[in-house]
């Protein structure tokens, strides 16, 4: 359950449940941590709380429809 904020990027608590898969990537150098850099499916951890539409649904066609016309403005103003 998501009882606290998921900093980054700043979700705040729902009480859903959720399940998050990634990837953990460590540097070592003379036995210790040198880098350490995480991936995660924030998209999906956004859908499992609620956050963003499900995959597919008509809530989603038009955030991807409204990015396109955002696009589509912001290559005409570079001209």
């Amino acid at each position: 359950m998501m009882t606290g904020l998921l900093d980054p990027p700043g979700f705040a608590p729902t009480g859903r449940a959720m399940e998050i898969e990634g990837v953990d990537l460590w540097t070592m150098r003379d036995g210790r941590i040198a880098r350490y850099r995480a991936f995660y499916d924030m998209n999906e951890v956004a859908r499992q709380l609620g956050i963003a539409p499900a995959s597919g649904s008509r809530a989603e066609r038009a955030m991807v429809w409204l990015q396109r016309v955002q696009a589509r403005l912001m290559r005409r103003r570079r001209r």
